[in-house]
């Protein structure tokens, strides 16, 4: 069988979950945020997960909630901004999936994150420390991937349908194996 789930990956404020929004919507395939299952499962949001917990216990729960979309066909996959740092993680999801990195710069991450709190990671973090942090992850991000998407300044909906498209070139050939990536 063929890969049938399109894995969104990138650092915080690429738009993983609003273009996996649309892109559900598109293929009718059911979005699933690894944040948000690590919130139902911990019972708190990932922002006291990380103060009351630490990161460590994040990154455990993260690790679960990974090989739980990762098992199941035909879904969008939202990552957190983190997720692909775990070797594991990545195994897992291409097993069964594409990974498209939907790729921004620290500018962009600032005007994004201007009014939204709420990212442990960032809070209190000057423009100098968000740009250190995403270079420390940008090479997992393109070692992940199998497409990178350029996600700065551009639509949700035109990225949806950019991987849309390029997710359906890559479907099944005579052998049902994922073409190309």
């Amino acid at each position: 069988m063929g890969k049938t789930n399109i894995v969104l990956t990138g650092f915080m404020y690429a738009g993983k979950t609003t273009v996996g929004g649309l892109l559900a919507a598109m293929t009718g395939k059911r979005l699933i945020d690894t944040d948000t299952l690590v919130e139902r499962d911990a019972g708190k949001s990932v922002s006291e997960i990380f103060a009351e917990d630490g990161e460590g216990r994040f990154r455990k729960l993260e690790r679960e909630a990974v090989a739980r979309a990762a098992a199941a066909p035909d879904q969008v996959i939202a990552l957190g901004g983190g997720a692909v740092i775990d070797p594991g993680n990545v195994d897992r999801l291409k097993a069964n999936g594409v990974l498209y990195y939907l790729k921004i710069d620290s500018d962009e991450v600032a005007r994004r994150s201007a009014n939204s709190p709420g990212r442990p990671l960032l809070e209190g973090k000057d423009a100098a420390q968000t740009r250190r942090l995403l270079e420390s992850r940008e090479e997992y991000y393109l070692r992940a991937a199998d497409v990178i998407v350029e996600a700065a300044g551009r639509e949700p909906a035109d990225l949806a349908e950019e991987i849309d498209r390029d997710f359906n070139r890559r479907k099944t050939d005579g052998q049902g194996e994922v073409r190309g990536g």
